[in-house]
């Protein structure tokens, strides 16, 4: 009498990705996505001016401000910087 195994056999299926190709293709594609839309979006965030600098920081405050509230003040005093330099105030 034969034994026989239970259960089925592994089967080799060529042309069929396996679940790790379709993902590190699909990663890539959205890498690629990524460095093209921040290529493209690079030339327009760029910190130029010196108000361009007071609004980022009152950007950052106003983050800041989320977590200690007092840091509101910190904010305004920045945007009022921010368009004082705009004007062409003093830097």
């Amino acid at each position: 009498m034969k034994n026989q195994i239970p259960g089925t056999l592994n089967v080799p299926a060529s042309g069929i990705p396996t679940v790790g190709e379709s993902v590190n293709a699909l990663t890539e594609q959205v890498n690629n996505l990524q460095r093209r839309y921040y290529r493209a979006l690079a030339p327009n965030c760029e910190v130029k001016t010196e108000a361009d600098h007071w609004y980022f920081r009152a950007i950052v405050w106003a983050c800041a401000g989320m977590v200690f509230p007092p840091l509101v003040v910190v904010t305004a005093l920045c945007v009022y910087k921010a368009k004082k330099c705009q004007k062409g105030g003093a830097k």
